[in-house]
């Protein structure tokens, strides 16, 4: 089966529109991309917030691989807009 190609950035936006939908979601709980010098382009991987929320990183988790199964991540590719 091919799997959509997307970037880093809506790899990020896919996860976050998610994660409301998880049973372990706690207001406020979003991921995102750490970037290196400043550049989302250059992300050298992600991250979420807030750490202190309740089960966080099992939603994330889930909601991440989930996410990773239905699309490829390309990072040569920039942001359309």
């Amino acid at each position: 089966m091919h799997k959509p190609i997307i970037t880093p950035e809506e790899f990020v936006n896919e996860i976050n529109r998610r994660l409301p939908e998880h049973d372990c979601y706690s207001t406020g709980l979003q991921m995102f991309l750490v970037p290196r010098n400043g550049r989302c382009e250059d992300a050298i991987g992600i991250d979420w917030e807030p750490r202190t929320a309740r089960n966080g990183v099992i939603a994330v988790s889930e909601i991440h691989n989930e996410v990773a199964n239905e699309f490829v991540v390309s990072k040569h590719l920039r942001r359309r807009h």
